[in-house]
Formats: C-alpha cells, structure tokens, sequence
C-alpha cells in the first residue's frame, strides 16, 4: 500500500523467508503466530524472539505480526498496516471514528451445515481453523483487515486505517485469490466445499483504532449489507461485485455482466458484475497519450541531460523523479523513452520495473521484472521454458566462471526452484547480471513507484548506483513524496544522484491540456475556469473529472464541438478522492485532527478558529499548520481579514471536501458550533463582514443536527440570531443604485423577523409592511419575489393579523395574487431547468 514504511540501515526479516520458513498448518499455510526468519547478512535462520543472529552475531530487525513488513527500532505501530508492534504496552485507544469510503468483501462457505451434520467435531475444527488462517494471510496479503469471523464466513475490510486509490482492487483480489487458495480445504471423502465472495464499496463509519488494531465491529453502513447479499447471490466459485467496484475495477479486472439481481431486502434490482481475473498491466512505456507533454519542458531537458552525460562519459547517474499520485511522473518517462530514439545512435536498452502496492512475495518485484523482460520469460512459460532462456540470457552478460553463481542467484527472482543464497551474495549476483547489461550497451533501467518499495529493495537500487562504475547506465526512478518522509537521505551519498521534483502544472497549462483534449473553442471562459479549478494542476484530476461528466451525460459532443451543463455542480470523481484521502491518512494523527478541523471553519480560516474547533492550544495548532504547509496541504496568504491572526487557505478546495466529509456528522455539528462561538466572541457587538460566516455555521450546526434526529432547541436560537444579523449586514450593503436588490433584501429581513418572533412582528406593522412591499415588488416587475411576498406564511392564507386573525386581501388583491403565485411557480420552475 501507499504508506510510510521505516527506513532501516540494519539486517531485517525478510518476510517472503518468514512465509517460507514458517511451519505449515493446514493445507500448507504458515501457522497463526509462529515468526522464523532468515539473518540478511548470512541467511541463518532464526528461531522466534531471537534479537540476533546466531550465525554472525548481527542485531535482527523485528517485523510486524500482521503484514510481516519490517519494523524500525523507534516505531510502536507497524507503519504500513497500522498494526501495534509486538509486546508493546499500549495506552487506551481514543474512539477514532470517520466516515470514509471502503469496499467489503464477505466469502461463505456452501454447505457447511450439511457437513457439520455428518463429520466429527475435530474434522471440522481443523476444517474451519485452516479456512480462518488462510483467509486471514490473503486479506492481509492485499492489505485488507479481517472485521470479524461469522459461523463459517469471514468479512473483511479494505480502505481502512489507510486508504489508497487500490481499495477496491485489492479487495477483488483478494476475492479471486481467496478462490485459488480455499480449494485446498475441502475434506477427503466429500463431494467438495465451495466458496462464494461478494464485494461491495460504498460509504461507512470506520473505527480506525480498531481497524489498525484488528479489532470487530469496525464498520457500520449499508454498503456492509450489500456485501452481504452479494455473497448470498454470487454463483458458487465466484467473486459478485457491486456497480460502484466495477466502476472503479473495470480497467484492471476482467467482468463477465450478469444480469440485475433484487438483493434481499431490497426492492429495486442491482446492477452486478462476475469479476474473472486480474488484467496484466502494460508496461508503462507503452501506454498511449492523447494529450503532448505540456509544460514539463525543463524537467524533461533534466532528464535528457543526465541520459546523454551516462552515454557520453559513461558515468552512471541516479535520478529520481518526485510528484503527487496523477502530477505526470510516468507521463515524463515515456517522454524520455520517445526521445531516446532520435537522442542515440546505437541500441539502447530500456528495461522496466514496477514495484507493487500489494501481494505476496514482492519485495523485489521490480528488480524481477526487470530481469524477465530481458530473459524474454513470460508468465505462461513453463519452468523449463523459464530456466532455459534464463540459461541463455546470463550466458550472453556474464563468463562461464561466473555464470552457475548468477544463474542460481536469479532462479528464484523469476520463480524458480533453486537453492537460495545468503542475501548478500544473492544481491551480488543481481548487481553483476545488471552491471554486465549496462557494459553490453547503454541502459535505461527504470524503478516506478519505489514509495512502495519495501527497505531491501531501495537499499539494492542505492547500492547498485554507487557499484556502477565507468558503464553508460541511468538508473531512472519515480516515487511520491513519501519517500522522502520515510528516508530523507534518498540516494544521497551517490555520485551523479540527481531529483526532480514536479510542481503542478499552471492554470494556463491545464487549459492548454483541455483544449487539446476537446478543441480550442469547445468551452467559453466561464465554462472551462470551474474545470481548471478542481484540476488544480493536477492532469490526472483533469482527465478524470472529463471522463465522469461524459459518463453523467453532462458533457456532450455535437456537430458544434463540446457543451457543458451550466450551473453543475461538479461531484468528484472516486479516483480523485481516493488520491486525496491516502495523502489525507498518511499524515501524523495530529495533524490530521487539525486539518479536519479547518475543514469545518472552510476553504480560509485562522488558527484560532480551528483551535476551538479541535479543542486544542493555538500554539499547537500554529505547529501543526506550519507542518501542513510543508506537506502542500495548505498555505499561509499574505494579508489576513482577521487582526492578530495568520490567514491559511487550502491548497486544493477538493482536499478541504475529503477532510470535511471525513468527519461524522455528530462532529461537523460539534465544530460548527465551536467554530461559530469563537466568531461570536470577536463579533458581537458590531455586525462585520463576519455575520455571513457566523451564520453560515449556525445555520450548519442546526441543519446537520435536525437531519440526524438530536435535539435543536440549543441550535435553534443562535442560528435565528445569527442569520438575522446576516441579513441586517447585507440590507446594510444595499443602496438605491440597485431598488430591486434592496427590497428583496427587505422582504428576506421581514420573513426572518416573522419567523425570529411572530408576535412580535404581528403586532409591530408587520403585515402592512409585507404588503407595501409586495406592491413595490410588481411595480419593478419582480412578480416572483411579489408572489413570495403575498403567500406567506407557505399555503396562501396571508399573514394573520392581531388577534391571530388572518389578513386576507380583497377580491381583486386576491386575484392579483394568484396570478403572481402562478407566475412565481412558474419563475421558480424556469430556475430550476
């Protein structure tokens, strides 16, 4: 997963050796808690609770008892699932709820009860413990977390404590993974025992403590029922998935479409899909752009530079290529590739490898690609096949006296049988066939996605760039900023270590991009500003927000060019929040708390107002933002609108809509209303430009608590109060160049005194004065507010008078006022297409 991951400079457990060297239980799966290890330096196996090695005496990293990555000496909780680190002492756990987007999966066993019936009760332990454990190893395997064990089904859940942009493909998956592996527990002597899966994803409330920690009872929403049901009507063998999982699967997983199913308990059939298997990804070199390179022009002349200088002067050079999830990394690598062939005269090999967010046994994936692709294996090839074009690709690169060692050191990169070597000179071997590829002829080897790398993975690229010597090789790597939070040093001691970092592209480049996209009159100026702002400089939130309107429909191709649907409220597209909330998860806890909170006070806000939204010190919170501001969540503005206090802003209005919808809705009501006691204290005795951000909040507070059912008696007064005082603010700002704004103005000021104390306004004047404004109202022609003016309150009684007896206008006023009600409906309708 897109996670921090510790940064040891010491010899760690491996875990693909923890999972080979394991006992095995049933079916051949690693017992539940039994940890042996191999030393990195020597390879000796060590016993569980060994602190070091017996065979030469080095000090063992320890690993996490859940996903079995490597831990750092300092960390309490495993850095890349969450996990608490073994024997630590914990303190009690806060109540961590949010409301976040996650897939479910459910996987059934059919016909357990027949079997129960008939089989002794110690086959059946041994059955269902064997089934527990190895449902448990593939969910953490992707990187999900098991919610609980039900009878003979398992619910597990992925997106939680760390969401990722891959949720929902790890949890189908897992699914189809968890249909290869279950097979092997079918008892001897049955006709055999068949699994079902089902896959939903949608929004919950997650206890992230307890999603870290492993616990039940961790997510509450429907789309845990409809994962539910989907199981109960997947087809025996299979993996069912809901619309929402397909649509952000169809590209990496084969479907077969089913036709629509009416769920239990539903009345309304759902759209389903039967997930097959996993599509193999293509090599990133060859994925076509529709789009050219805009504005990346000096990062792109960086990288040709230090090609041509490991070509020209055979110096090897290490460059790494930093940028948020969707910035252009990849986008400026096969750029690179494209130029290669009018930049070198001789052949020039360009190798691949990807490091993958999840599975089993990926420590070193990309170095594995790497060699594949040059040894021409396939995945389909059988392993005679493989180990006979392995044969003939080292025999090219390396002499006969060195050809057995390096053979045998790569056989189980490739998946091959083969006596495994100590790490050391198992990674010797590696570097010797890459080395002697480079001296064949200038080399490329491209390293994407190295956030995702394990620790012996970045310190085999780091040592492999300070071996090279005097051979024409650029090592060319790509990874987030994450990265550098894990290891600040980052190929630093290399010589020829260059990093680019990638900034967003300016508005004028996303503009360039959409109008290469879809013409350069398909939008007017208003039109494409609102696309260039939620794109914020990112292309793939530009492509993405494309790709969903054309799906909604509401951007369309005619004969003219595009159009767009005016006045559209423009959702988010799944991708992009996924993007947003993994950044969001991967902060410090703390500072995650403070960015929520500037979410509630909004796109602006000051440090005090998010200290009293989070209950916590200024000073802390100035600390926080400060951190923030580092990470490119938010930015300090040069002037503030508030004596005394720094102004921030988001960086991105989509990151401030992740935050805020993360927060449940009993908390948004909270720190509305902490937010709008801080404002009340500065604005009180005056109404400033305050009164509509004050109001704002109260009106949230009440709103958001009257939709969950609580009590909003507490909310009800100042929310009155708050947006009468709006209202006085406003009418303060009109004048006589616009009379048309300014009795409207006054007819709003009438309805919230109407509604602010009825008595009161009944016996000061109040219905005359609604009256004569209604009047004024159709003399400018405002027949819509006159309309308004005439039906209050809501039926058309007109507004009572003293004595609660109603004010009815004559005959003809009544008239009147049916035909400004019929043109007000119709002047509302009108709004409303």
């Amino acid at each position: 997963m897109s996670v921090h991951k510790p940064t040891a400079r010491y010899p760690t457990l491996r875990p693909a050796a923890i999972l080979d060297a394991a006992p095995r239980g049933v079916g051949g799966l690693p017992l539940e808690g039994v940890i042996a290890a191999q030393c990195d330096r020597c390879g000796r196996t060590a016993a569980e609770g060994d602190r070091f090695c017996g065979g030469c005496g080095a000090e063992l990293g320890a690993v996490c008892p859940h996903c079995l990555r490597p831990l750092a000496p300092d960390v309490a909780f495993c850095t890349s699932c969450g996990a608490p680190r073994a024997g630590t002492d914990l303190p009690g756990a806060l109540n961590q709820e949010d409301r976040r987007r996650v897939s479910v999966l459910f996987v059934d066993l059919i016909d357990f009860t027949p079997y129960v019936e008939r089989a002794d009760p110690e086959l059946v332990r041994g059955m269902q413990t064997g089934f527990f454990s190895a449902a448990r190893r593939v969910v953490g395997q992707y990187g999900g977390v098991v919610e609980k064990y039900i009878g003979d089904a398992v619910m597990a859940l992925f997106g939680a404590p760390v969401a990722t942009e891959t949720d929902a493909l790890r949890c189908v998956r897992a699914g189809l993974e968890l249909q290869r592996v279950l097979t092997r527990f079918t008892p001897t002597g049955t006709d055999g025992l068949r699994f079902r899966v089902g896959v939903a994803t949608g929004e919950a409330l997650v206890d992230v403590a307890a999603a870290r920690d492993g616990g039940q009872a961790i997510v509450a929403g429907d789309v845990v029922n409809t994962a539910s049901r989907l199981q109960s009507a997947a087809p025996s063998g299979g993996v069912l998935v809901d619309g929402a999982t397909h649509a952000l699967t169809r590209d990496t997983i084969r479907y077969d479409e089913q036709p629509p199913v009416i769920l239990r308990g539903r009345s309304a059939p759902t759209e389903v899909w039967l997930a097959r298997s996993a599509v193999r990804q293509q090599p990133t070199d060859r994925e076509p752009d529709t789009t050219p390179l805009i504005d990346r022009e000096h990062e792109l002349g960086m990288l040709v530079n230090a090609l041509h200088r490991s070509l020209r002067d055979r110096r090897p050079q290490v460059v790494t290529v930093f940028g948020r999830a969707g910035i252009g990394k990849s986008r400026l690598v096969r750029e690179l590739h494209r130029h290669t062939g009018r930049l070198v005269d001789e052949p020039l090999t360009w190798r691949i490898g990807r490091c993958p967010p999840f599975g089993e046994n990926v420590t070193f994936a990309a170095l594995a690609d790497i060699v594949k692709a040059e040894a021409g294996i396939l995945d389909t090839d059988p392993a005679a096949s493989a180990a006979q074009r392995l044969t003939a690709a080292v025999g090219e690169l390396v002499g006969v006296a060195e050809r057995g060692r390096v053979t045998d050191a790569l056989r189980p990169l490739v998946g091959l049988a083969g006596n495994p070597l100590p790490a050391e000179e198992a990674e010797s071997a590696w570097r010797r066939f890459l080395l002697a590829l480079a001296a064949r002829r200038p080399t490329v080897l491209v390293f994407e996605d190295l956030h995702w790398a394990d620790d012996p993975m970045l310190r085999f690229v780091e040592l492999l760039g300070a071996a090279a010597r005097d051979v024409p090789l650029l090592l060319l790597c790509t990874a987030r900023p994450e990265l550098v939070d894990r290891d600040p040093s980052w190929a630093g001691t290399i010589t020829g270590s260059v990093t680019i970092a990638l900034p967003p592209l300016r508005d004028t480049g996303i503009a360039a991009l959409y109008a290469h996209m879809f013409g350069q009159a398909a939008f007017s100026a208003d039109l494409l500003t609102p696309l260039v702002e939620v794109a914020g400089g990112n292309p793939l939130y530009a492509h993405e927000y494309v790709r969903m309107l054309i799906e909604q429909g509401a951007l369309r191709q005619s004969g003219r060019g595009w159009s767009l649907e005016k006045h559209l409220d423009l959702p988010m597209p799944e991708s992009v929040h996924a993007v947003i909330a993994n950044r969001v998860d991967l902060l410090d806890a703390k500072d995650r708390a403070v960015l929520l909170a500037a979410a509630v006070v909004g796109v602006q806000f000051w440090p005090g107002a998010v200290a009293a939204a989070v209950g916590q010190p200024v000073e802390s919170v100035e600390r926080a933002l400060r951190r923030l501001e580092q990470r490119d969540f938010v930015h300090e503005q040069t002037t503030s609108t508030m004596a005394g206090q720094p102004e921030y802003r988001f960086r991105h209005v989509l990151v401030r809509d992740v935050c805020y919808q993360r927060l449940p809705r009993t908390e948004r009501v909270a720190r509305h209303d902490r937010t709008a006691d801080w404002l009340d204290t500065l604005s009180q005795s005056r109404d400033t430009d305050l009164a509509e951000v004050l109001a704002h909040h109260r009106w949230a507070a009440h709103e958001i608590a009257r939709s969950l059912g609580m009590e909003t008696n507490r909310y009800a007064a100042p929310a009155r109060a708050a947006l009468h005082r709006a209202a006085r603010r406003a009418l303060g700002l009109a004048d006589d160049s616009d009379p048309v704004g300014r009795l409207q103005l006054e007819l709003l000021s009438t309805e919230i005194a109407f509604h602010r104390d009825g008595n009161a306004f009944l016996s000061g004047g109040g219905p005359e004065q609604v009256q004569a404004l209604a009047e004024r109202l159709l003399a400018y022609g405002d027949e819509a507010c006159a309309a308004r003016a005439w039906t209050r309150p809501p039926g058309g009684t007109g507004l009572p008078g003293p004595g609660g007896t109603p004010v009815r206008p004559a005959a003809g006023q009544r008239a009147e006022g049916r035909r400004l009600r019929r043109a007000g409906a119709a002047a509302h309708a009108q709004l409303r297409t």
